[in-house]
């Protein structure tokens, strides 16, 4: 077969490496995984990402808020039906898309405080911007 490879980052190491694949990742079916696994493996793998999948919705709504309240009390999502919940097919942010997603929601002002909690100099940025257009 093909030498695919994988990328993985450790974020302890703060490093990146490439591995090769192996043969079960390079299945393009979900028959041919099945015959190399059996049913049974192939159903609690399935099962286990279900329930990880909605543990975490239900967590977001848990610690979901709006200007330090709470938008939703344990109670209230304790008593939802979440009988018809089906998994959906989004994907998962980096963690650059999702500090450029908060980030894009702060007033200049808060950006300017978030930055300098960082201890990174505004003009510095500025003037890097400018250097590539």
């Amino acid at each position: 077969m093909s030498d695919e490879k994988i990328q993985v980052k450790s974020s302890k190491r703060g490093q990146e490496i490439e591995v090769n694949a192996p043969e079960i990742l390079k299945k393009k079916d979900l028959q041919s995984v099945i015959e190399s696994l059996g049913e049974d493996m192939v159903y609690r793998k399935v099962m286990a990402q279900l329930l990880i999948d909605f543990r975490a919705m239900v967590r977001g709504k848990m610690e979901s808020q709006t200007d330090d309240q709470w938008n939703y009390e344990l109670d209230q999502i304790a008593a939802e039906d979440f009988s018809d919940w089906q998994p959906t097919a989004q994907q998962r942010k980096s963690k650059e898309e999702k500090a450029a997603e908060t980030l894009s929601k702060l007033s200049p002002d808060e950006l300017k405080a978030a930055m300098a909690k960082l201890g990174i100099d505004p003009s510095a940025l500025a003037g890097k911007k400018k250097d590539r257009g």
